[in-house]
């Protein structure tokens, strides 16, 4: 038996020993210190013998076995990475070599056969990102535990195998135990660990100086020490942030930053990520779409008020293009339309004054609430409604407005020169209730169409518009 790798003192270094298994394989036993099963409290036990590395040369195969060999642990002696028991690494030519001079220098691979072999094995063959003392248990460098971790929580894991058949994809054995990873993956995530690491230890660096220079030289004389900012290398942001984003993760200062950056980045950025940019403000106007729609169908639920309905179009003003079906422009809300200053007081007051875009022809838009009764409850005769009282008052009041503003469009236009205004045919808009239910509503259509001057539009059917306006911009719907 042979002795490997000082720990805690010349007392306590464990031993191997070999046992050959058939033709081409050999296992590699382990038996920790007498020190340490005494600290286990398992001094004399049989068991304390464990089954630590297979060589199988008909495979080029080498099975680890990790084991935790910290006596003071409950674990002492289990299996290191459970429930992950095993880790194959099958490799050709992945065993030992010697180079024979006689032979021009060819190597040749050699089967471990005794414990030389197996130490050669261990400091020059095996991969990197292993732990290679078998003091401390064989199996994954610490830093690498993070693999396992993932691994372990595919139900019915039992055995990882690396093997250089495979590139960059993973696979899960027949029989369900082993999952099967290719070197050059393990290889990628091993290195981008490292580079993790000595990315954290250099933030970690400066923000312990950068914390030293403020609280020690800056209290003392801010003069010769101002205040610095703290410098950040190339990546750090991307690497901070990672390839996924978990929104639900995010804290408001975490979507404060993340704006902010957009924002102060925008402009330079454009340079080179003009698509990425591009995308980025679809998502936006999506997802605000997204949520006006979300707003709307809430108030149509909970009977939102005139003023609330007046507050949201006022925020959303290109909900009112959907009402007159071409691009206005809002010229005032509560705009008095009797013949003075649109803004100051006046006789008849309008919720919103609009001007075509293109033409600047002027419009009055006035909403109600969702919730107004749009006919009457009694039948009139023969399947036939009557519209209600408050529907025919509002468009009386929109005609009324239509009216003023025709008869004092003169004088409007000389008190309010800022403002664009022409009165080719002035139109009035009317926002109010929803679509009634069967059989009222063929009363309704008849009555609404038959109006002149003034549109009726519903609530529920601006909604649908804007459904129908997401619908066309695409995208995967919040």
């Amino acid at each position: 038996m042979a002795t490997f790798g000082p720990r805690f003192g010349e007392d306590d270094q464990g031993t191997l020993s070999l046992e050959e298994k058939g033709p081409g394989i050999m296992e590699v036993f382990f038996q920790p210190s007498a020190t340490r099963l005494s600290i286990a409290h398992r001094e004399g036990d049989p068991t304390a013998r464990v089954l630590l590395m297979r060589f199988d040369s008909r495979t080029d195969t080498t099975t680890l076995y990790p084991v935790n060999t910290m006596p003071t642990s409950a674990g002492f002696l289990r299996p290191k990475h459970g429930p992950i028991v095993s880790i194959e690494l099958v490799e050709k030519n992945g065993f030992g070599h010697i180079v024979d001079d006689d032979d021009f220098g060819a190597e040749h691979f050699v089967f471990p056969k005794t414990l030389e072999d197996v130490q050669m094995y261990l400091s020059e063959c095996m991969p990197s990102g292993f732990t290679k003392d078998p003091n401390f248990g064989l199996g994954l460098d610490r830093k690498l535990s993070f693999i396992t971790q993932a691994i372990s929580q595919v139900e019915g894991i039992e055995h990882l195998r690396l093997t250089d058949e495979k590139t960059l994809e993973v696979s899960r054995s027949a029989d369900g135990k082993t999952f099967e990873m290719g070197y050059r993956l393990f290889d990628e995530l091993r290195l981008n660990a490292n580079r993790f690491d000595d990315k954290a230890r250099a933030s970690s660096r400066k923000k312990k100086q950068q914390a030293a220079y403020a609280n020690l030289l800056t209290r003392l004389d801010q003069k010769s020490f101002p205040v610095k900012l703290l410098e950040r290398g190339p990546d750090d942001v991307a690497d901070a942030i990672g390839p996924i984003i978990v929104d639900a993760k995010l804290s408001d200062r975490d979507r404060t930053a993340v704006v902010g950056m957009a924002r102060a980045t925008v402009r330079t950025s454009l340079k080179t990520q003009r698509d990425e940019i591009v995308k980025l403000h679809e998502e936006i106007e999506l997802a605000s779409l997204d949520e006006l729609i979300s707003h709307m169908e809430a108030k149509l639920t909970l009977k939102a008020t005139e003023s609330q309905w007046q507050k949201l179009f006022e925020a959303n003003p290109f909900i009112l293009d959907l009402a007159f079906n071409v691009p206005v422009l809002l010229l005032q809300g509560q705009a008095h339309v009797g013949g003075k200053k649109v803004n100051g007081a006046g006789e008849t007051i309008t919720d919103f004054l609009f001007a075509n875009a293109l033409t600047d022809n002027i419009a009055v838009l006035e909403i109600k609430t969702a919730h107004t009764k749009l006919l009457a409850k009694r039948e009139y005769r023969g399947g036939v409604f009557g519209p209600s009282s408050e529907l025919v008052a509002a468009a009386t009041q929109v005609l009324d407005q239509v009216n003023h503003l025709q008869s004092d469009i003169y004088k409007l236009k000389a008190l309010n020169p800022e403002h664009r205004m022409e009165a080719f045919g002035i139109r009035g808009v009317l926002v109010i209730g929803t679509i009634p239910e069967d059989p009222l509503k063929r009363s309704f259509e008849l009555y609404r169409n038959a109006l002149t001057g003034v549109a009726v539009i519903t609530f529920d059917e601006l909604v649908a518009k804007l459904r129908s306006l997401r619908t066309l911009l695409g995208g995967d719907q919040a």
